[in-house]
């Protein structure tokens, strides 16, 4: 992207000669060189601004698992994802003799899980009235499709998704007779009179369920039948997978008494300072933490040619916010908005190539807390330089579209070691 070529350039041409508003920088000790005479400036005080914000929608179309389940947030409210699924049906031969047994949905665990799943936990499936098709080219969190309001199966189970591989839910009879009925009869030849006949499913959490649980899309629906060889009966089966490009998440959250009630659209941004000094990421539904630095160009204050020599952003997980059942990942993307929370592209380093990551240190911390450290050097020499846009950055995980993740960061306004705070090493020649 061409934001992104910016900061190659800003790089190897940077310059020094705007100020913005009155501000103090509280600067550490420097030091000399004596062969270059340049003094060299450790600054942690440079303002930060964080706050959450939420995208109107999420792309979800290529995702790499079906997301199902449901579990209440103290602080996000109540989470729920679903998932439409279209089926096809490969080549088959199904005998004048064979008579039906039954019809079950195969759902393979792919080892994603948030939140306990201890509890017994219920999927109900229903029959899709509609066409599965994207919004102009894609699928979105929002995206929604009438289906029948009687479920074709109903699934209470104890998840287990490092133990087992699947969960087997038995479908009904009827539905399943009535579909082997049509494929016996030459009712449905292939894939093209399947799926105008049968416009897929819905896989649909109870509301009270406790965990949402990831599923590859390897799992399948499976018709089993008999037929008669001799003396001998045979049991034989007709597979039907998951189209995966037709086939998506939608997950959503009720926002009620909740800090995110009053986001009306991706343009709402609730400050930290109105949030008991945090910050939230949620994924799946779109909730985002954005960075701030608005004084950048204070630096240009201080006398001298100066340059960025490296610039680390921390910050860490509000305590007793991540647990066993609401853990965290070790590593965080960043990514360059606009004014009006619109990715620009992925922050990267000094090569123009490498996206930057956020990584967990937890060596440096005093309060045994996770602390987050990002380089973003070149998002503050872009800052330095930049005209005519606002830039912003906004964190988020890597699978932010294919899971629930949920964080919560402290803010700027935290004491010394917690606060969120940007680590700056400034270099100053021809003082």
């Amino acid at each position: 992207m061409k934001y992104i070529a910016f900061i190659i350039i800003f790089m190897s041409l940077f310059s020094c000669n705007d100020s913005m508003e009155d501000i103090t920088l509280q600067i550490g000790e420097d030091y000399v060189d004596s062969n270059t005479n340049t003094n060299v400036y450790f600054i942690d005080t440079l303002t930060i601004k964080a706050a959450t914000f939420q995208f109107d929608s999420l792309i979800v179309s290529n995702t790499n698992r079906l997301l199902i389940g449901a579990y209440s947030d103290s602080v996000f409210g109540k989470i729920s994802s679903k998932s439409y699924v279209r089926l096809d049906i490969g080549n088959f031969e199904l005998d004048n003799d064979a008579v039906y047994d039954s019809i079950a949905l195969i759902l393979k665990y792919d080892n994603y899980f948030y939140n306990d799943t201890i509890p017994l936990q219920q999927f109900k499936v229903f029959e899709l009235l509609e066409d599965i098709e994207p919004d102009e080219i894609n699928y979105y969190n929002t995206t929604n499709f009438d289906f029948e309001s009687t479920p074709i199966a109903i699934k209470t189970f104890q998840p287990n998704p490092h133990k087992n591989d699947s969960i087997n839910i038995e479908i009904s009879d009827d539905f399943g007779l009535g579909l082997f009925n049509k494929l016996k009869e030459n009712e449905i030849n292939d894939n093209y009179e399947f799926t105008e006949e049968y416009k897929g499913i819905v896989i649909e959490p109870d509301a009270e369920n406790t965990t949402v649980l990831g599923f590859n899309k390897e799992s399948l629906m499976r018709l089993y039948y008999t037929i008669e060889d001799g003396e001998e009966i045979v049991e034989k089966t007709i597979e039907f997978t998951i189209d995966p490009l037709n086939t998506f998440n939608q997950t959503s959250s009720d926002k009620t008494n909740t800090y995110f009630e009053s986001i009306v659209d991706q343009e709402t941004l609730l400050p930290s300072s109105e949030t008991d000094d945090s910050s939230f990421i949620q994924s799946g539904t779109g909730i985002v933490t954005m960075i701030d630095i608005p004084f950048v160009k204070s630096l240009n204050e201080i006398p001298g040619d100066g340059v960025i020599i490296d610039a680390k952003l921390k910050f860490t997980i509000k305590n007793y916010s991540a647990t066993n059942n609401l853990f965290v990942r070790d590593s965080l993307k960043v990514y360059i908005i606009d004014n009006k929370a619109n990715i620009l592209g992925n922050l990267a380093i000094g090569d123009g190539i490498t996206s930057v990551t956020g990584i967990i240190d937890n060596e440096n911390t005093e309060f045994e807390t996770e602390a987050y450290v990002f380089d973003i050097t070149s998002f503050i020499i872009l800052k330095l330089n930049e005209t005519h846009e606002a830039f912003y950055l906004a964190i988020y995980p890597q699978d932010f579209n294919s899971s629930v993740d949920r964080y919560i960061f402290n803010g700027d306004q935290m004491e010394d070691d917690l606060r969120m705070k940007i680590e700056l090493t400034y270099a100053i020649y021809n003082e």
